[in-house]
């Protein structure tokens, strides 16, 4: 069992529940606390700065500063300094469909702190939290005595190093855990894996085609899909998800070889909470780069290592992969995945979707 991993999850679970976080930058000698923007209380600043004996301050990602107005930002996030955050205050600049007011800000720390916060913001995203958090520079205690201090607290204590090599180790731990056969509505030649972790992350499955599931060629037709609860479940109008999962199946089962890969990656990786948080905004005229964009969020969030050690497992090196998207194809390529031919997907677009499929041709660059 990967001791990284585990103390990631254990990490990314004490966020998710409000609990406060002891993040260390080996490199610059910095430790901070963190909370979640989204998930602090009112006494939550108050013990933030009795534990760290300084006031906090609010990190925000560089499109979350730039929806509420804060420009100039050269790096991947924004600190905001004031001599005393309030919790409107905070709410109003971290949360989305709450009206903001321009902070005021009373100075600025050194470019020395720019990879904790950047590793802090990394963070709340992969807990699939809204990338914003309180943050609170613990002066009073030295690198070699933050662990002893931490524990003595009853802290989690985790370092930037492990935060970003975190979401690449973790796909790396995943176990083929078991395999069955399932018929479908389209072929009895169907048998799902499930794909679990060794440390509690998400697990992943993968559907293979074929008679016997065994694949005919070593060029196999394999779809990449993200998970879309409203749309692969719900047949939900505003996306194109549930029709590309359900053409890709006909296809698959049609040429009786395939693999097709479903990876727990609800809202482009942002979770399905920031999802429909990102459908409100939508409501309010956005289109959905623009709500993606608002929560402090990239447009897409995904990557893709779990895909590669999937297919690796089953020993799969050479894909034509069924995608409209040709940045997918260059995040396989990108990581050793040879992606011989690409095969589009026609969907006819409806009045809920019509928007949201403009959209993504334009700005994300997919072939419609």
């Amino acid at each position: 069992m990967n001791t990284l991993t585990v103390k990631i999850e254990r990490a990314i679970s004490e966020l998710r529940r409000g609990g406060k976080l002891v993040i260390s930058d080996i490199n610059s000698g910095i430790s901070v606390l963190l909370v979640a923007s989204e998930l602090i209380e009112k006494h939550t600043i108050d013990e933030l700065s009795r534990l760290a004996l300084s006031r906090p301050n609010i990190i925000l990602s560089k499109n979350r500063s730039k929806a509420i107005g804060i420009n100039g930002a050269d790096g991947p996030c924004s600190i905001l300094i004031k001599n005393f955050w309030s919790l409107d205050d905070i709410l109003s600049l971290c949360m989305p469909l709450i009206n903001h007011k321009t902070p005021r800000i009373d100075g600025a720390l050194p470019e020395s702190y720019n990879g904790v916060v950047s590793s802090c913001i990394l963070l709340l995203r992969q807990s699939r939290l809204l990338p914003a958090g309180l943050m609170t520079i613990i002066s009073n205690v030295s690198l070699e005595q933050i662990n002893k201090w931490a524990f003595d607290k009853n802290l989690i204590q985790i370092n930037t190093s492990d935060i970003k090599s975190y979401e690449k180790v973790s796909a790396n731990s995943l176990i083929m855990s078991v395999r069955a056969k399932v018929p479908i509505l389209h072929t009895e030649n169907c048998e799902i894996i499930v794909f679990r972790p060794r440390d509690g992350g998400d697990e992943h499955f993968c559907l293979v085609f074929g008679k016997n599931r065994t694949l005919k060629s070593d060029h196999a037709l394999v779809r990449i899909h993200s998970q879309c609860i409203t749309g692969d479940v719900l047949d939900s109008l505003k996306c194109d998800c549930g029709q590309q999962l359900k053409q890709s199946i006909k296809l698959m089962a049609k040429a009786d070889e395939g693999i097709l890969i479903y990876l727990a990656q609800e809202g482009r990786d942002i979770g399905l909470l920031n999802k429909l948080r990102a459908y409100s905004l939508q409501e309010n005229g956005m289109d959905t780069v623009e709500a993606n964009e608002d929560l402090g969020f990239n447009d897409d969030e995904r990557l893709y290592y779990p895909a590669k050690e999937i297919l690796a497992q089953l020993k799969i090196k050479n894909v034509k992969l069924i995608t409209n998207n040709p940045r997918k194809v260059e995040h396989l390529k990108n990581l050793g995945i040879n992606v011989t031919k690409r095969v589009p997907i026609k969907i006819s677009p409806n009045k809920h979707n019509k928007k949201y499929l403009e959209t993504k041709s334009i700005k994300s660059g997919h072939i419609l």
